[in-house]
């Protein structure tokens, strides 16, 4: 994740499934604030495209913060 996009006392940490990857790909992200932990996933066809699931990311982070 881009250092602008850093949220303060916010853990994250992301991973994308690597190629071959199949019919789907899953991309996935863990988030915690203290003891409160989210868990983001997203899969499609074809890939899952990266800018909408960093801010998905980011989204939820701030709610979170």
């Amino acid at each position: 994740m881009p250092d602008a996009a850093t949220v303060s006392g916010i853990e994250r940490a992301a991973y994308a499934e690597p190629e071959p990857c199949g019919a789907e790909q899953v991309r996935q992200a863990y988030v915690s604030a203290g003891n409160v932990y989210a868990v983001i996933v997203q899969s499609r066809a074809g890939g899952v495209p990266a800018v909408p699931f960093r801010q998905t990311v980011v989204l939820q982070s701030q709610l979170l913060g």
